[in-house]
């Protein structure tokens, strides 16, 4: 079957009126040449989105976001970008080929060994030297099903048998400890994982990213090992099972979190697909926005112990901060999930799911442990706590509703409790978009974003940029010139514009925040080529600057004076040229 290609991607975004497909999801006025709207994608109250008909863009003032047709769909659909192309095809009456180019992997030497890692863990465990592995899992009750669906291997007693495999392979050792899969240590290699049942972790995208050892004999030694952060892998940006939960979640509108890879495989096992693990007992800022993306309500099911209790408590508030709506499972029968299900089935713990508080009446409840409330001290504490808890909190319904349950379940005066509470200033709703302030950005950086906006425009500034300039010191700003020259290269025949490249960049994950930001903070720039030149020049300027910054900081360290004297040239020639540059 053919694949789709860029050229028909371009097709479906040419003939797509962005206007007309953003009106189907937001309401937009004409305000000059352009369209305004009430921005989706954050808490907007005035028109922050500007959407351009002539350039096919949009880009909102307060939050930053910014894109094309198929961005925009992306990010509002909650999909990904190749169904949002989808989207956009079927919405003007196109349509395209089934089969999908492959997303460009920027890691994948390093997911090709970490998949070579499993299979090789994976491999051990069914040999006669995972006999004893195989028996405790069969103790836990992980059954051979649910061995091959977590893809559960074992790291063998030999110290490096893996890194014989790997090596056979031709893998350099630096890459292989890099990736944590190997240590070094006087001066011989060992696995990092050895005597471990291995559990693999994967990214969103459903790729091995790291592992996760757990001890299944009687050895003094710490219960769960797991992979040191790589390149690929940072435990912060993961859940252990999104990738497979995520489509579950938004189907039933809710996802489970639990504490332990077991709890989750117990879970799954038992029928409960939309259920991912903690790698540790908190939330991070971006397994937060992984959550958020799913738009969906939250089940936290942790540990029943103390530190369980608290992770609760940590993770909820963090949560409905970022008005996700929670509740809570409870149960005072066992442990954990996992522990539970096995004793009262998976029937039961659905029925707790069902049951579930939301989390402020699990956090009121938690405030009461170890208070006796029919003292008048711990009770006048207790309510004190929750005053204080509401004053740290924007929801006025929610504390008319608390206020009033605390002044009929303990006869208190409504007034009384009412004037515990802080005031709290009205929201005044401006008409002029806010705009959020932005780190200063310094004159190289204004330079660099509006040189490559320029080349993302049109072909003309592609060839300034090389005859004048043609290198940018900064990684970022190299890696998207690069891919502006390769986009063009790759359409002469069709020119090049700023949506088209959009579409182009969403691949390379690594640069296509920036060029959002980019596109965002350049939209409205006159494009000439007199102000191409101005922008190359102070690119140039600067760059120049802090090469004779850096050859003067060397030049206070070196002793040698005959490289001294090397510095030194090189200084006066790059003064040299940039006196001419200015005279030019």
């Amino acid at each position: 079957m053919p694949y789709i290609t860029s050229d028909e991607i371009n097709t479906i975004r040419t003939k797509a009126n962005i206007v007309e497909i953003i009106g189907d999801y937001v309401v937009l006025t004409k305000k000059g040449k352009n369209f305004v709207g009430v921005c989706p994608f954050h808490d907007d109250h005035a028109p922050s989105m500007s959407v351009s008909l002539e350039k096919q863009i949009y880009k909102c003032f307060s939050c930053n976001a910014a894109g094309n047709v198929f961005t925009f769909v992306e990010h509002y659909e909650n999909i990904s970008f190749l169904e949002a192309v989808k989207v956009v095809a079927d919405k003007i009456g196109l349509s395209f080929s089934q089969v999908i180019t492959p997303k460009k992997d920027y890691w994948e030497k390093e997911h090709t060994i970490m998949d070579l890692a499993m299979k090789y863990y994976q491999n051990n465990l069914q040999t006669a030297a995972g006999a004893e592995a195989r028996t405790y899992l069969k103790s836990r009750q992980i059954n051979e099903a649910m061995i091959k669906q977590f893809k559960i291997g074992l790291a063998l007693d030999e110290d490096d048998g893996l890194f014989q495999i790997l090596q056979n392979k031709k893998y350099s050792i630096n890459t292989l400890q890099e990736l944590g899969l190997i240590t070094i240590a006087a001066k011989k290699t060992y696995d990092v994982f050895t005597r471990r049942i291995i559990f693999p972790l994967w990214n969103q995208d459903g790729q091995v990213v790291a592992f996760s050892g757990r001890l299944y004999r009687n050895e003094a030694s710490a219960k769960y090992i797991n992979s040191q952060e790589t390149k690929i892998f940072k435990k912060g940006e993961i859940l252990y099972n999104y990738h497979q939960a995520k489509d579950s979640a938004k189907k039933q509108g809710y996802i489970i979190i639990v504490e332990g890879y077991m709890d989750a495989i117990r879970l799954i096992a038992s029928g409960l697909d939309n259920v991912v693990a903690l790698m540790g007992t908190s939330l991070t800022k971006e397994q937060v926005t992984l959550l958020k993306k799913l738009r969906v309500n939250v089940i936290l099911g942790l540990d029943n112990d103390e530190a369980g209790k608290r992770a609760t408590l940590a993770c909820g508030e963090i949560l409905v901060k970022n008005q996700i709506a929670v509740n809570v499972v409870t149960y005072q029968e066992a442990k954990d999930p996992d522990e539970y299900i096995i004793k009262n089935g998976v029937e039961k713990y659905i029925n707790l799911i069902d049951a579930a508080p939301n989390f402020y009446d699990y956090k009121f409840q938690a405030l009461k442990a170890n208070k006796d409330l029919t003292n008048t001290e711990e009770l006048a504490k207790y309510i004190n706590e929750i005053i204080n808890y509401l004053n740290g909190i924007d929801d006025d319904i929610l504390k008319e509703i608390t206020i009033n349950k605390l002044s009929q379940e303990y006869n208190i005066d409504q007034g009384l409790l009412k004037s515990k509470l802080l005031v709290t200033k009205p929201q005044v709703i401006k008409e002029a978009p806010v705009i959020v302030k932005q780190p200063k950005k310094t004159p190289y950086d204004i330079a660099a974003e509006k040189i490559l906006y320029f080349m993302m425009n049109d072909e003309r500034y592609i060839k300034m940029y090389n005859k004048q300039l043609g290198y940018f010191d900064d990684i970022r700003y190299r890696e998207i010139a690069s891919e502006i020259i390769c986009y063009y290269e790759q359409n002469k025949s069709s020119g090049i514009n700023v949506a088209d490249f959009i579409t182009h960049i969403n691949n390379n994950e690594k640069v296509a925040g920036l060029v959002t930001t980019i596109v965002n903070a350049c939209s409205e720039e006159e494009l000439t080529p007199e102000a191409m030149s101005q922008y190359l020049a102070a690119a140039d300027k600067a760059m120049v600057s802090k090469e004779i910054s850096k050859l003067k900081a060397d030049l206070k360290t070196e002793t040698d004076i005959n490289k001294k004297l090397e510095i030194v040239t090189k200084m006066t020639e790059l003064k040299k040229g940039w006196v001419n540059h200015d005279q030019d």
